[in-house]
């Protein structure tokens, strides 16, 4: 588990009331909040927010705390849902809320994303620990080619090389991905071919657009410059939301949950199998590692 310097509060005596642009609403006492409603964690609507939503609610279940599972339209409105008390927790990914909330931020590293989103964020809410679970870009191509095992050490092939972006209607930053490919690495592919056509390097996101199996030749490259910003789950969570028994859920996620966890956990409910069913599971055997 990733420790940071900011942790989560959970012992505040206030709580911020709803929010609207830079007023705040008459504080609420905390031990009220605590006391009359359950923890409501924020469902962003796709595959990976929805299991992601269920394993943290499982995991709160787990530790004897009462939490429900609160649909948001995407992230934005997840984040909009944390201002407004219809959230008190919201898993995402690191770098795609920073994005959000200070585009402007040039953070690449685990340590330094999750240090510059605990910064962008407003004083009520703060961010736990994050999971070793991430939604990576993946750049693959066959190692029988050029040997290389860094996106460094491939750059000067990538003009003889054509590209495919996995899940083009999931990845709506394929072009991003591209771009930054073309300013960090100088890669420059010869041409781009859509789903189903043969291309030497293949380009996809470890979760919301992984690629298929790995053939015995294929190498991932490694992002050896931090070209991409770290994408790590992680909570954003109000403060004074949670007790010490709710603060120890958000620790088992984040000690416990892997990407290859979170990922075979994603196919299953892509697949049709109840999220809570899904998340029952990888908590009850993450409770018994």
């Amino acid at each position: 588990m990733k420790r940071h310097a900011v942790a989560v509060a959970v012992t505040l005596a206030v709580v911020p009331a709803a929010v609207t642009g830079c007023g705040t609403a008459e504080p609420q006492s905390g031990a009220a909040l605590l006391a009359s409603t359950p923890i409501t964690v924020a469902d962003t609507g796709s595959p990976v927010g929805t299991t992601l939503a269920a394993i943290y609610r499982a995991a709160f279940a787990r530790a004897g705390v009462d939490a429900v599972v609160v649909p948001a339209r995407g992230l934005p409105d997840g984040l909009a849902a944390l201002d407004d008390t219809r959230a008190s927790v919201l898993p995402t990914f690191s770098g795609a809320a920073l994005a959000l909330l200070d585009p402007s931020s040039d953070a690449r590293s685990s340590d330094d994303v999750h240090e510059a989103l605990a910064r962008s964020l407003p004083d009520w809410l703060t961010v736990a620990d994050s999971a070793t679970a991430a939604d990576d870009v993946v750049v693959r191509t066959s190692s029988a080619v050029t040997g290389a095992v860094t996106l460094s050490a491939f750059a000067p092939s990538c003009a003889d090389a054509t590209v495919r972006v996995s899940g083009e209607t999931d990845v709506p930053d394929g072009e991003a991905v591209l771009a930054t490919l073309a300013d960090v690495y100088d890669c420059r592919f010869r041409a781009r071919v859509g789903e189903g056509e043969d291309a030497g390097v293949l380009v996809g996101r470890a979760l919301t657009a992984p690629l298929p199996p790995a053939a015995a030749d294929e190498t991932t490259l490694t992002d050896d410059r931090e070209a991409f910003p770290a994408q790590e789950v992680v909570p954003i969570v109000r403060k004074g939301a949670l007790d010490d028994s709710a603060a120890s859920a958000l620790e088992t996620v984040a000690g416990e949950l892997t990407t290859a966890d979170l990922a075979a956990s994603v196919e299953r409910v892509a697949a049709g199998e109840p999220a809570d069913a899904v998340a029952q599971r990888w908590v009850d055997e993450a409770g018994g590692r």
